[in-house]
C-alpha cells in the first residue's frame, strides 16, 4: 500500500508540473496572439484578451507556488517530527 501510494504522490507531483507548464505556454502564445489583434485594429479585443490571460497566469502561477510551498513545508514537518520520534524512542531512560 506504501509503495503505491508513493507512486501515486510522485505521479501527482509531475502531473501538476505538466499541466502548469502546459497551461503556461499556451497562456504565453494566447498573449502574442493578442498582439497581433491589436496590430490588426481591434484593440478592445486585445485589451480584454491581454487582461484575461494575464490574470490566468497570475493565478495559475500562484496556485502552484502556494501548493508547493504546502508541500515542502509539511515534508520537512514530518521529517522533524520522525526525527524526534527515533530520538525519544533510541533514548534509554534509567529508573533511579
Amino acid at each position: 500500500m506504501k509503495r503505491k501510494n508513493k507512486t501515486y504522490e510522485k505521479w501527482l507531483k509531475t502531473y501538476t508540473k505538466k499541466a502548469v507548464t502546459i497551461i503556461l505556454a499556451v497562456s504565453l502564445i494566447d498573449l502574442q496572439l493578442s498582439y497581433v489583434l491589436a496590430f490588426m485594429g481591434q484593440i478592445q479585443i486585445a485589451e480584454s484578451l491581454s487582461s484575461t490571460i494575464a490574470s490566468t497566469i497570475v493565478g495559475v502561477m500562484l496556485g502552484y507556488f502556494l501548493k508547493a510551498l504546502f508541500e515542502t513545508f509539511f515534508e520537512k514537518r514530518e521529517e522533524r517530527l520522525r526525527r524526534e520520534s527515533d530520538v525519544d524512542e533510541t533514548t534509554n531512560y534509567e529508573e533511579v
